[in-house]
Parts: C-alpha cells; sequence; structure tokens
C-alpha cells in the first residue's frame, strides 16, 4: 500500500485539474458554493476549478468562522473538509442542518478517511454526500453539477409551491367573495321582497282602516244628539208635575226603571271612551302603514336626499316588538341636514343596528340614538348596554359569514352587509366596545352622497 501524505495528495490534484474542461458542465451557472478547508492550497485549488467552471466560490479557511458565512452567505452548497482545528466537519455539518434557517443547503463531505462506517454515520446525520480524497476533478464536477441540477429543481419546486399557494390563496379569496356576493344578492331579493309584501300590506291595511276611522269619527258624531236627547229627557222627569193621569205616570216610571236598568249616562260615556280609544288604535296602525311605506321604499330606486331621523323612526316602530320588552330607547337627536342617500338601504342598516343592540341586551337595557353633524358628515350613534364585543372579534364583525349567534340564529351577514351599504354611500362604520358594558357603532355619512363612479 502506498502512503500518501496530504501535501501529495494536494499536488496531485492540483497538476490533474486541467482535465476537468472535458466534463460536460453547464455553460451558464448561477449557483454559489462555500468552501470550507483549513489547507489554504486545497482550498485555493477547488475554488479556483469551480469558479473556472461558472460557479461563484466563497472561501473559509477558518473552520470557527464557517457558520458565520453561511448564515450570511446562504449559499447552495456547501464543500467542507472532515479533518479540521476547532471544530471538525461533523459538528459543523449539524450545526448547518439543525438551523432552520440553513437546514436546506446541501453538504458535501470532503474526507481522505476511508472507512465505510464513518461516511455513513456522516450520510445519516448530516452529510447529503461525500468526496473522497484524493479527489478525481471529474468526480467533483460532477458531483457538484448534480447536486445543483437537486438544488435548483428544489428551488424551482419552492417557487411552483409559492405560486400554488398563492393561486389558492387567490381561489380561495374568490370563493369567499363569491359566496359572499351571493348571499348579499339573495339578502337584497329577500328585502326587496319584504318591500313589496310590506308595501302591498301597508296598501290593503290602509283602505279598511280608513273606513273605520271615517266611521268611528261618524258614531261619535251620532252620540252628540243622542246625548242632548237623554239629558231633554231627564230635564222633562224632573219638571213633571206631580198630579198626572194615572196612564201617563205608569209610562214615565216604566221609562224611568228602564233607564236606571240600561244605566244610560253609563253607556253614553262609555260609547265615547270606546269611539276615541278606537279612533287612537286606528290611528296607530295608520301609522304602522305609513312605516312599513317609508321603510320599503319601494319606489325610491334612485338617491335622494332623506331626513335620517324619519328613517330612524319608521325603523323603530318596525322593530318595537323586539325593543319594547328589553331595552328602554334614549333619542338624542341632533340638529342635522338631509342627505343624499337610498333611503331603503339606510333603513336597512338601522334595522340591522338596532336588532344587534336589543340582541346583545341580556334582561333589561337601555339602547341610546344619537345624530350630530360636522358640515361635511351626518353621523348617526347607535349604543346598548349589552354584553360587549371581545378585543379578538372587534376586527372580524364585518366580515361576511361571522357570527357568535348559536348555529340557526344568525347568518353573519348584517353587519358585513351594512358595511358595504355605508362604504357605498362614501361613509364609514366605527365600534367601541366593552366587554360587560355595551357597544356603539357610529355611523359616519357625507351629506351630500357619494358619485356614483366612485369620486
Amino acid at each position: 500500500m502506498r502512503m500518501v501524505s496530504e501535501s501529495q495528495v494536494h499536488e496531485e490534484q492540483v497538476s490533474s485539474y486541467g482535465n476537468l474542461k472535458e466534463v460536460g458542465a453547464p455553460s451558464q451557472k448561477d449557483g454559489c458554493i462555500l468552501i470550507i478547508d483549513d489547507s489554504e492550497m486545497q482550498l485555493k485549488s477547488i475554488s479556483y476549478q469551480l469558479s473556472k467552471a461558472g460557479y461563484q466560490t466563497i472561501e473559509c479557511q477558518d473552520p470557527r468562522k464557517a457558520m458565520d458565512f453561511v448564515l450570511e452567505k446562504k449559499p447552495d452548497i456547501i464543500i467542507s473538509d472532515y479533518f479540521m482545528p476547532d471544530i471538525n466537519g461533523m459538528d459543523l455539518g449539524k450545526a448547518v442542518k439543525s438551523n432552520r434557517e440553513t437546514s436546506h443547503i446541501y453538504f458535501i463531505m470532503l474526507t481522505a478517511n476511508n472507512k465505510q462506517s464513518d461516511r455513513y454515520k456522516a450520510l445519516n446525520t448530516f452529510a447529503d454526500d461525500y468526496l473522497q480524497k484524493p479527489i478525481s476533478p471529474s468526480e467533483l464536477l460532477a458531483r457538484v453539477n448534480s447536486t445543483m441540477r437537486l438544488v435548483r429543481l428544489q428551488r424551482e419546486l419552492k417557487q411552483r409551491n409559492t405560486q400554488l399557494e398563492k393561486a389558492i390563496r387567490d381561489l380561495e379569496k374568490a370563493n369567499l367573495e363569491l359566496k359572499e356576493t351571493q348571499a348579499q344578492m339573495l339578502q337584497q331579493e329577500k328585502m326587496a321582497s319584504i318591500g313589496l309584501l310590506a308595501a302591498g300590506v301597508a296598501h290593503e291595511i290602509n283602505n279598511p282602516i280608513c273606513f273605520i276611522d271615517m266611521n268611528l269619527g261618524v258614531i261619535g258624531e251620532y252620540i252628540q244628539p243622542l246625548e242632548k236627547i237623554f239629558a231633554k229627557i231627564q230635564e222633562c222627569q224632573r219638571s213633571m208635575p206631580k198630579r198626572l193621569p194615572a196612564t201617563a205616570r205608569n209610562e214615565i216610571q216604566a221609562l224611568q226603571k228602564m233607564i236606571e236598568e240600561t244605566d244610560v249616562t253609563f253607556l253614553l260615556n262609555d260609547i265615547k271612551n270606546i269611539v276615541k280609544e278606537s279612533r287612537e288604535g286606528s290611528e296607530r296602525v295608520k301609522a304602522i302603514v305609513q312605516n312599513l311605506r317609508d321603510f320599503s321604499h319601494v319606489d325610491q330606486t334612485e338617491r335622494k336626499y332623506a331626513n335620517i331621523h324619519d328613517g330612524i323612526e319608521s325603523t323603530l316602530n318596525i322593530a318595537w316588538n323586539e325593543i319594547k320588552y328589553k331595552a328602554h330607547v334614549i333619542k338624542e337627536y341632533g340638529n342635522v341636514p338631509e342627505v343624499l342617500c337610498y333611503p331603503r338601504q339606510l333603513n336597512q342598516v338601522f334595522l340591522n343596528m338596532i336588532i344587534n343592540a336589543v340582541h346583545a341586551i341580556q334582561e333589561k337595557g337601555e339602547i341610546r340614538l344619537k345624530t350630530w353633524n360636522d358640515k361635511k358628515h351626518v353621523y348617526i350613534s347607535i349604543s346598548d348596554t349589552g354584553c360587549g364585543i371581545p378585543p379578538e372579534n372587534l376586527s372580524k364583525i364585518f366580515e361576511p359569514f361571522f357570527t357568535t349567534k348559536p348555529v340557526g340564529k344568525g347568518t353573519g351577514l348584517g353587519l358585513a352587509m351594512s358595511y358595504n351599504i355605508i362604504q357605498k354611500h362614501g361613509g364609514d362604520i366605527l365600534v367601541e366596545s366593552e366587554v360587560g358594558k355595551g357597544t356603539t357603532f357610529t355611523i359616519k355619512l357625507p351629506i351630500d352622497g357619494k358619485k356614483e363612479n366612485g369620486d
């Protein structure tokens, strides 16, 4: 067996590297290779030949600084000698592979050790490949070319995975937007149908209510002469002569008895009260009918200047059956101008906000409605003394389909639709909430509206 010294190995390598041109290496390379060896001769030789083959090389003769080079330069391949002072190639390889930032880097071990067990150990723990000293120039370049192809394939796979992940995210976003649009269209169709139904019901109710109200008025007028007649009868009874024929006296006594048994005085007074209460009830029904008309705005498909307070009031009346058992409503209306808007859409926003406020109140609480303006915008705040919204949910409440209500109790579209409606009006919705104390939604609307083209 011929013993070969390290200097002889280096000389053989240097003298034989001229044959590297015969290896079919790619004509264009963009790989970066870090070479770590405490032997300057071997370091320069490998670096020179790989550079000549088209690769970018980084030389590191001090193994103690090798990890700093790896972290700073992020090479594609590391070629490291095994036996080095202070830190050997195995420890360096383990350090590279255990670091999340560098674990993907291909590690080629360079060794004169021909023990198979050591090579297997290196390959099983940290090394991706190894080169046996003395190094064959052809094998060096072939191994590097092969490894660099893997690097490029890995890089391409990573890029394609990134593109695929982006495509999946875009698809998920588009799918969510499609679902949101479909749900909003269904909700808008539903609200339009409800508006048409409300307008139809209002029309059907309005006619008979008008008849009832008119007839009650006539009954009230008819009672007045009856009262006068009854008063006159009583006056005649009191001024009647004491001596009358028996027949007349009997008739008068029978009439008196009938009046007392019937309690005509009570009946006349009670009829007046019944007519009064019935007319008040019919006025209430007429007001509800008008609120249904105002709320639906079926015939209003274009923007118009509308009184915000009228919209809030009609919405309160529509939702009163939900409100009256759970909340006391406090109104703090300011002096605000009319707003250029789609009234029916704003009424839908008010309804969503008010119903949410009612549902947030557990037993009995307050809902405070406040309006004001700053000459450019009108503000409507709707506050409740309910359970409040947890901080982690505040950023999600306007997302489509987000709801904290039990399954079947909410669609998660109410606030999302409200936000979109206000955004389309050129406005904004702000929310403040504290768990256990309540929530305030503040709607900001431009007085002159938002132009159709989005300006």
